[in-house]
């Protein structure tokens, strides 16, 4: 017969998880140390989730696209390509990876230590390197627009937004600000570095919108 779901007990799990992630980390946090958090037992756990993983899923997909949206949001408060670039750079190499105790290092981890072939659980990255696509396009120049049409450009900025990670973590720790005026270089090129129209934020903000609700339910 199959356990009943209680109310409350979804929720306690997944707040459980979150403070042991956040406090040691993926790896050395067990199942029972999360059940005895969470004031269950390990086999209650499996009756809402099948694996460690997908509780980590669960917690990191809204945790990863609220920073998300918190970086569109001061991207689009700077006038020019070169600042919103910056801005892009900066937030995803730094600010993101510092947030909640390095909780991006516990995704690292989670996923390292998977077995091999492992699929995960969702298209989390997929709609990142979409919407940090979006914000890129509505900073870049027309005549350099071709260089981010695809999300291979944000492929490549998520990857090393890993590798920064991980590095902050051991305090590897380098220029920062450098390494963003470096990239905004290499992307604007010479194009000038112009504002921003408003009419094109305007237009923008509302397409990006539509978007990402209409991607919204594929995380559910």
């Amino acid at each position: 017969m199959p356990q009943v779901k209680k109310e409350g007990m979804r929720e306690a799990i997944l707040a459980a998880a979150f403070d042991l992630f956040c406090r040691k980390g993926y790896t050395a946090t067990t199942m029972a140390e999360l059940a005895r958090s969470a004031g269950m037992t390990v086999a209650n756990i499996y009756v809402y989730f099948d694996s460690k993983l997908l509780i980590f899923y669960e917690i990191y997909t809204p945790w990863l696209l609220s920073r998300v949206d918190v970086l569109k949001d001061s991207v689009r408060k700077f006038p020019t390509a070169r600042t919103r670039l910056q801005r892009i750079f900066l937030g995803l190499w730094g600010d993101i990876p510092a947030a909640d105790h390095s909780f991006v290092n516990a995704m690292i981890e989670a996923l390292s230590t998977a077995p091999r072939d492992t699929l995960k659980p969702n298209n989390l990255l997929k709609q990142c390197e979409q919407a940090i696509t979006e914000l890129i396009l509505e900073s870049l120049p027309p005549d350099r627009a071709h260089l981010a049409q695809n999300d291979l450009f944000s492929h490549i900025l998520w990857m090393a937004h890993d590798g920064f990670a991980i590095n902050a973590r051991i305090g590897d720790k380098r220029d920062l600000d450098a390494i963003a005026q470096l990239m905004t270089d290499l992307l604007l090129g010479s194009s000038a570095d112009e504002p921003i129209p408003a009419e094109t934020n305007t237009r923008n903000n509302g397409r990006n919108k539509r978007a990402t609700q209409g991607r919204s339910n594929t995380i559910q």
